[in-house]
């Protein structure tokens, strides 16, 4: 059964795909070398667990943290079956002490390599439930399956991918199956379809599927909601930041014990089954509103699409009793399961590590829904993550977050079209100021230049390092470093600290770090109100020095690792002048239209629209005439951002570019003068047609 699509894809990528994953099979065969599969029978139990006092010479630590087939890092060494808890202070197998390690391991070791073995001489996938000592270790025998047998298993850990993969194949599966029979059954059906992959390295043809499903968007709507937040705009599209959430572990947190002893988290609505099969929220509202006519089951619906596609591994949870309770506080180690063996009434489950449990009374009123995302309540998840802080543990959480996307100055260059040697100034102003500001025309790319520039800096898209905020005219001081505002009790005030101090103060603990501050419309502020004394701790050759602050009482300084960017729309008349005394502060990076860069040309070729071309070559005499006017001049020229992001160029993109963006603003510019506004609205018009 040929999917086209895929077929489609196999063509366009299975070279590249090739080349790029070579390194990747080198890697794993290194891998087989030191531990063949016969060395797995003889492994000793320090040799395998973690935990133990050299665990990171351990078998599980390198499957789980060495860079060989997919990821399976992050959250409880529980998933290993057999690991050294220091918490309990003896082995454990799951979440139960072992009473004798020494009896214990080999039986858990046997039947590991047994398993295996049977696993690479048969021809489908083994039943889990013939190994109950291997219970609860799917994904972690996914990767060892994929790893000793690559003919015969991807290198795709992912429930959710594999059935999107077989559902979007059209391939029959039973809803019961475990990841790695799915993966089994799947590659036997793909070699089977498609004769052209029949050799392939697993590793290279897990790495095709899973670009195809995720990569060619077949997921996006899935997806939509949860990466709603990030744009292109911003160079966050491939960024996932932790997320917190409030959750109730049952009515009146009834299976908070069961959850907490077994590490996890589970949701209700049986009715509904495997969540895994609705593709959109409103599919889930539908199947809801059948039982419960005439009500809009939004609060559900809300909460299961939620946990099913935007709850992700390394997410911080807080389980909740009521509504004045904290129970504990745990990180997200799985994807979504569905798991009705588990509980019959909370069959949809995520593995959650719950590190600690003690009760935190609180005096404001929680919410009541079973699941909230509080992630953009920061004073509130500040408060809860400082409560629940372990001195101990405090690197644990690395864990578990999610790896940092690289991000190189080609990348940069290849996105921002701007060319290598503007860059370079750019950032030699950046470290030897500290303080810049990008001012340009509308559309150059300012916001769009920011964050990319940090993270090009960094190396890494690191959203820990990096704050952004936009001022306005009611922006303050009190939001910026201090003041007061009514206490969380709802009796009195108390001090507040602002975005700028905490991030310093964040800054501070990690000085082997640049941390960036992006200040969005940074001259729609009343500067001088919002910051108040740091007009010279802000200064290159004042960082580090200390200013008792106006509220507080509190030496305060800059770090020399936070840089500060912001943004100034040059075409903006409405705005004053910056201050003086800050404007000294600040070196000033002007961006043009980037027309004429190498990266812009690239995309017009990859375009390869004629009336593209016209629309382009047309907008830049435009400019020309923009750049000549006495009353307008360079600072208002327009830039290459109106004609970004477009994937393919047909009629009513260009007409809609030219009527309901470049028309209003040349109204605008030309308002006295509506002959010459509509002479260039026509002249772009006829470039299109």
């Amino acid at each position: 059964m040929v999917n086209q699509s895929f077929q489609d894809y196999i063509h366009q990528s299975i070279q590249r795909i090739r080349q790029e994953r070579q390194h990747d099979i080198e890697e794993r065969d290194a891998f087989l070398k030191e531990y063949p599969l016969g060395r797995i029978k003889g492994l000793s139990y320090d040799e395998y667990c973690l935990g133990t006092e050299h665990y990171k010479d351990s078998l599980s630590y390198i499957i789980e943290f060495g860079k060989i087939g997919f990821g399976v890092g992050g959250g409880s060494a529980r998933k290993h079956g057999v690991y050294f808890s220091k918490k309990e202070n003896c082995y454990m197998h799951g979440a139960n002490p072992i009473a004798d390690i020494d009896e214990f391991w080999p039986r858990f070791r046997d039947e590991l390599y047994k398993f295996l073995i049977l696993s690479g001489e048969s021809e489908t996938a083994l039943d889990l439930d013939d190994y109950p000592l291997l219970q609860g270790m799917a994904m972690v025998l996914t990767k060892y399956l994929s790893l000793y047998f690559p003919q015969k298993y991807l290198t795709i850990g992912s429930t959710g991918i594999l059935r999107n993969l077989m559902d979007t194949l059209e391939y029959p599966y039973d809803g019961s199956m475990r990841c790695h029979q799915i993966n089994c059954l799947l590659n036997a059906h793909i070699r089977k379809d498609y004769p052209e992959l029949r050799d392939e390295d697993g590793t290279t043809l897990g790495s095709l599927a899973w670009e195809f499903i995720d990569g060619k968007g077949i997921l996006a709507n899935r997806r939509s909601e949860a990466d709603a937040e990030k744009g292109s705009g911003l160079g966050d599209e491939d960024v996932r930041t932790v997320h917190y959430w409030l959750y109730a572990p049952g009515q009146a947190a009834s299976m908070w014990d069961q959850f907490s002893r077994d590490g996890v988290m589970a949701i209700g609505w049986y009715e509904l089954g495997d969540l895994s099969r609705f593709s959109t929220r409103e599919q889930i509202t539908v199947e809801l509103q059948k039982d419960n006519p005439g009500h809009s089951c939004k609060n559900d619906s809300l909460a299961l699409w939620q946990f099913l596609t935007q709850m992700q591994p390394g997410d911080i949870v807080y389980a909740k009793r009521g509504t004045h309770q904290i129970l504990g506080r745990g990180v997200v180690t799985s994807e979504y399961e569905y798991d009705p063996e588990y509980s019959d009434r909370y069959p949809n489950i995520r593995r959650v590590e719950w590190r600690q449990t003690e009760i935190l009374e609180r005096t404001d009123r929680i919410v009541q829904k079973t699941l909230t995302d509080i992630t953009s309540i920061t004073d509130y998840v500040r408060e809860l993550e400082e409560w629940f802080a372990d001195p101990e543990d405090e690197d644990a959480d690395d864990l578990v977050r999610p790896a940092d996307p690289p991000y190189s100055v080609e990348q940069f260059l290849s996105d921002v079209y701007m060319d290598k040697t503007a860059y370079e100034t750019l950032v030699g102003l950046v470290r030897k100021k500290k303080n810049v500001i990008l001012q340009g025309a509308p559309g150059v790319g300012k916001t769009y230049t920011a964050k990319r520039l940090a993270y090009s800096m960094m190396g890494v898209k690191d959203q820990e390092r990096i704050m952004m905020v936009q001022f306005h005219q009611s922006y303050s001081y009190e939001d910026f470093i201090e003041g007061f505002r009514p206490a969380g009790s709802g009796t009195g005030f108390e001090i507040k600290k602002g975005s700028f101090y905490l991030f310093c103060r964040k800054a501070a603990d990690d000085l082997e770090h640049e941390y960036f501050f992006i200040i969005d419309e940074i001259n729609r502020g009343n500067l001088s109100k919002i910051f108040g004394e740091l007009f010279m701790l802000i200064e290159n050759d004042k960082r580090g020095n200390s200013l008792q602050l106006l509220y507080s009482d509190e030496l305060f300084s800059v770090p020399q690792n936070v840089y500060i960017i912001g943004m100034m729309n040059t075409a903006d008349r409405s705005l004053a002048m910056l201050d003086y005394a800050l404007r000294r502060r600040f070196a000033f990076f002007d961006m043009t239209p980037g027309f004429e860069s190498t990266g812009f040309r690239e995309y017009r070729t990859r375009l390869a629209s004629e009336k593209f071309n016209r629309l382009i070559e047309c907008t830049k005499r435009l400019n020309e005439e923009i750049a000549r006017d006495e009353s307008l001049g360079e600072g208002f020229c327009i830039g290459h951002s109106y004609f970004c992001n477009l994937t393919e160029v047909s009629d009513p993109v260009l007409a809609e570019i030219v009527d309901y963006e470049l028309a209003p603003l040349l109204k605008e510019y030309w308002y006295d003068d509506r002959t010459k506004a509509m002479d260039w609205i026509n002249r772009l018009k006829d470039a299109i047609r």
